[in-house]
């Protein structure tokens, strides 16, 4: 397999992200009106526009490239949905094209002087730490206003996201631009988000989304293609690469974190960060670049931008990945029963990180006494 094959946006350049559209059915504790009203006027406008993917592959106007990419799309779909038990609805079976311009752009933002996000509130969402805008110039505005209130500022284009199932999610003409690896993984890290999510709380459902979709993506591939066709094994080197990367920046993460909670003004923390920023820069390419299986798919890491929107944006997609790993591997690889965990974790009180940590913890003691009895029973006993 080419590494152009299996190449993989970075989260911070296209990173598969909540829009918020839901907003269109209301505002709570926003920026204004004007906000909602654009965001609900694109979206009802690509709802207008899109077309049903049969048609769309019959018509011929597709490259043959691009024509087995769409197909490919609705093999993954259809895996998700009927294999996972994943809730599809009528997501991404139509097709909106762009004709050739951004579908639509995410902008989140930090303080500089600490790793603190600025969320915005909505109805069915709850508090999320980004916006999503179907207008460049609408965006920049907002962009220029939050930095000269003293905030860092990430934006990036999207080419999916999902509307929780409140609206269909067609599949968007620039998803096309994706390698087969990563289209996969959107598509379940995408519909994943119409089957379990938590208001309020991003870190949990992105993180969340981002497992599944990694391990449903392997899953489909060995069977799409086969154990012998090489699928399966670059997705997993791909992945051990990704977890080496987020490992490296969980701990510039930390790092900064307490950096930031250390002694200064935050006019003195900000000044002085660009330090910590060029020692973790040298640490990546000297202590984890030349142990990726596929290098060129992220040395881009070695250039992290002084900026904590950026820090953020990484940390709340892949936080403790091994918990939810934790939680399927006990759940005996059966998704159904994986998906009974999530979805009791994100309906829980309280942190859903601890609730399935306790589900773990309680599962693990439950085996352990299970063993104990079946041992005092034998011969002997």
């Amino acid at each position: 397999m080419s590494k152009r094959a299996i190449a993989h946006c970075p989260r911070t350049a296209g990173l598969p992200a909540l829009a918020l559209v839901a907003a269109a059915l209301g505002v709570a504790g926003c920026d204004g009106l004007q906000y909602v009203h654009h965001v609900a006027q694109a979206q009802f406008s690509i709802n207008r526009e899109t077309e049903p993917i049969a048609d769309v592959l019959a018509s011929g106007r597709l490259s043959a490239e691009d024509a087995d990419k769409l197909r490919l799309i609705v093999k993954a779909r259809d895996y998700a949905a009927g294999t996972m038990g994943l809730r599809a609805g009528t997501s991404y079976t139509t097709f909106y094209d762009t004709q050739g311009q951004p579908l639509a752009y995410n902008l989140s933002a930090a303080r500089r002087d600490a790793l603190l996000a600025r969320t915005w509130s909505f109805p069915i969402v709850g508090e999320v730490p980004y916006l999503a805008f179907f207008d460049e110039d609408y965006l920049r505005r907002v962009e220029r206003r939050l930095q000269d209130e003293g905030f860092d500022t990430l934006t990036y284009e999207l080419d999916a996201y999902s509307t929780l199932g409140v609206f269909e999610d067609p599949v968007r003409s620039p998803m096309l631009k994706r390698g087969t690896l990563d289209l996969v993984e959107t598509v379940i890290h995408e519909l994943l988000h119409n089957t379990v999510w938590r208001n309020g709380a991003t870190v949990f459902n992105e993180s969340l989304a981002t497992f599944v979709g990694r391990q449903g993506a392997i899953e489909f591939l060995r069977q799409e293609y086969g154990e012998d066709s090489g699928w399966p094994a670059v997705a997993v080197r791909f992945y051990a690469d990704t977890d080496a990367v987020n490992a490296f920046l969980l701990r510039f993460y930390e790092d900064l974190a307490a950096y930031y909670g250390g002694p200064g003004t935050p006019e003195e923390k900000t000044a002085g960060r660009e330090a910590v920023f060029a020692a973790w820069r040298t640490r990546f390419e000297t202590d984890v670049l030349p142990l990726l299986n596929y290098p060129d798919s992220f040395r881009g890491y070695g250039r992290l931008p002084t900026n904590n929107a950026w820090v953020l944006a990484n940390y709340r997609y892949n936080l403790d990945l091994h918990v939810f790993a934790q939680v399927y591997e006990a759940a005996g690889h059966n998704w159904a029963a994986a998906l009974g965990v999530y979805r009791a974790a994100a309906a829980a009180p309280g942190d859903p990180f601890e609730y399935l940590r306790n589900w773990l913890r309680e599962r693990a003691a439950a085996a352990a006494a299970t063993r104990g009895g079946d041992d005092a029973g034998g011969p002997g006993g």
